[in-house]
């Protein structure tokens, strides 16, 4: 199953760039998305929920350095969604088609670095 941040719980929303202070969550299971509001705003405990769930990818278009600290922990793979504006839809369909990069951790750190950049301007 992947999940991935969205803006909001409508059909075929925005991804978020946010991660864990995104306010919902889709969730994708090869067949079906579902979309959850976010039960914590802390990207570490969000880690948590998605293995209860049974999450083995994220894809993301920023993170912080401590859901990135809980990931290595893991099994879960983590994608890139890109920088452009994508939608639900466009998401679960490069999904399909393999046509998301999956993020080295080298490459996710610079994500935080920029991530992190980004929050204090």
């Amino acid at each position: 199953m992947i999940v991935f941040p969205v803006k909001t719980n409508k059909e075929n929303s925005s991804v978020s760039p946010l991660f864990g202070k995104a306010k919902y969550f889709a969730f994708y299971d090869g067949e079906k998305t579902t979309i959850e509001a976010n039960p914590y705003n802390k990207g570490s405990m969000i880690i948590d929920w998605f293995l209860s769930k049974g999450v083995d990818k994220i894809v993301i278009k920023e993170m912080g350095i401590k859901p990135f600290n809980k990931l290595k922990n893991t099994n879960i793979k983590v994608l890139y969604a890109g920088d452009d504006k994508v939608t639900t839809n466009d998401v679960v369909e490069n999904f399909e088609n393999n046509n998301l990069k999956l993020i080295s951790e080298e490459e996710l750190l610079t994500i935080v670095k920029n991530h992190k950049g980004a929050k204090a301007h």
